[in-house]
């Protein structure tokens, strides 16, 4: 697998810690001017060095994030500049503006390569150099004594501090090559909305390069329908909230969305979010053909085949509902039986499969008849059923009447009315019905007639 150097924010690191080493140089000039100094120095020039240094520096540190690192170098070169004018403007080449020299050799050599930290040096030496050329006095040293002891103390700083970094960057290489191993997307993310370090497997999942990650706040890469609640959870991690786990969708580059399954957890005193997310967008498609298919199955179980309408075992959860409705409501509650007339000569003489469309033909006729609150059910062979909730027994003839007259083609209907009593059970109520159509049907078909009132 290729390997990758470990990957943060360009940049901003490094120009916050140049901005620091300038307003800390302009603090060491205040102080120096509070307290007890050699005299002769050209003290408006300090003071308007030293506000230069302190505007540049904040200027530096708060824009951190927009600056490109040759920006950052610069303002370090003019840094050592600017040590110098102080030197030269006090009058006397030794003191403490000095340690500003020793900080920026800190930060060349932490920040920087080798080659660039050893440039910086030894810039930071021909300014010195020249500032001691042209001030008025070495402190009893000679200009070639005291540039060389200086450039001996800092070249000491700089290798010591290069080797430190070098040690610590072959640990981090180590714990890289761990760190992009993994096939979960591991990062590490900033109270301002920033990543700070990702593995390689975010290139893989999402097609971004790390620094494109690194340079855009994670909250535009969610789905805008996930924005709120990741805020949210994100809110609860920065506030100390423990470990959190929660999923949400990413875009891709490709302008795809990908789901994945966080979990994350505070690093106090880090003032850093660890992260750790796995890609399920695979899941979530197992998972919604699942529903899907469960839902046909569903669907399957309470469909008829043939017609596409409720089936028996519909009918057997939506009337003792229906039932109950309409005793809460006190209202009225019919219920139909329809049978196809000579249905099986028609089926004997032009074949099963004219048969089967000639049911289908009637559901969709009667079905598109029906009221929304009603309810067609295929109760088995010819025969169908009709709930009719909040009906009376005059309205259910008309209703029933309805239905017969847009049975299509050639065919015919019997059909058997029964008006619920509020008491009967649900298979009694279905047996009335069909006594109903039983005597259409010995009275010679094409006919309704109405069930007699419950006996008990």
């Amino acid at each position: 697998m290729r390997e990758q150097e470990a990957i943060r924010a360009p940049g901003h690191s490094e120009a916050r810690a140049v901005g620091l080493l300038l307003i800390a140089g302009a603090g060491i000039v205040a102080l120096s001017l509070l307290l007890p100094h050699p005299s002769g120095g050209d003290t408006g020039a300090l003071i308007a060095i030293a506000a230069g240094m302190l505007v540049a520096g904040g200027l530096c540190f708060g824009l951190a994030r927009l600056l490109p690192l040759w920006i950052v170098h610069l303002t370090l070169a003019a840094a050592a500049v600017a040590t110098g004018a102080l030197i030269y403007a006090s009058g006397v080449a030794a003191g403490q503006y000095g340690a500003v020299f020793v900080w920026g050799t800190l930060i060349a050599a932490y920040f920087f390569p080798r080659m660039i930290a050893v440039a910086h040096l030894a810039w930071l030496l021909l300014v010195y150099a020249v500032t001691l050329a042209l001030v008025e006095s070495s402190a009893g040293y000679s200009v070639v004594t005291r540039w060389l002891f200086t450039a001996i103390s800092l070249s000491v700083v700089m290798a010591l501090t290069s080797a430190l970094v070098a040690r610590r960057a072959r640990a981090d290489l180590r714990a890289r090559r761990f760190f992009d191993l993994s096939r979960d997307l591991l990062c590490t993310a900033s109270v301002d909305g920033y990543f700070v370090e990702v593995n390689s497997a975010w290139e893989e999942t999402l097609g971004y390069r790390p620094d494109e990650l690194l340079s855009t706040p994670f909250i535009e890469l969610v789905h805008p329908d996930e924005r709120e609640r990741t805020e949210s959870e994100s809110a609860r991690i920065f506030q100390g909230g423990g470990q959190v786990g929660f999923e949400n969708r990413y875009r891709a580059k490709g302008g795809s969305w990908r789901w994945l399954r966080w979990s994350a957890s505070l690093a106090a005193d880090e003032g850093l979010v660890y992260a750790r997310a796995a890609d399920i967008t695979e899941l979530k498609q197992i998972e919604g053909e699942r529903e899907e298919l469960l839902a046909e199955v569903q669907g399957l179980a309470h469909s008829d085949a043939l017609t596409g309408l409720p089936n028996r075992r519909a009918l057997d959860a939506q009337l003792p509902r229906e039932m109950a409705r309409a005793l809460r409501n006190e209202r009225p509650l019919c219920l139909a039986i329809l049978d196809m007339d000579h249905f099986k000569a028609f089926n004997d003489s032009h074949g099963h499969l004219a048969g089967d469309a000639a049911l289908r033909e009637c559901a969709i006729a009667w079905d598109s008849e029906l009221r929304g609150e009603d309810t067609i059910v295929r109760f088995g062979g010819e025969e169908f059923l009709v709930v009719l909730p909040d009906c009376t027994p005059e309205e259910g003839v008309e209703a029933v009447e309805r239905l017969r007259a847009a049975t299509p083609g050639e065919h015919s209907c019997s059909a058997g009315l029964a008006l619920w009593d509020g008491r009967e059970l649900a298979e009694d109520l279905i047996g009335r019905a069909d006594s109903a159509l039983y005597r259409a049907k010995a009275s010679g078909r094409d006919r309704l007639v109405e069930a007699p009132s419950f006996e008990s």
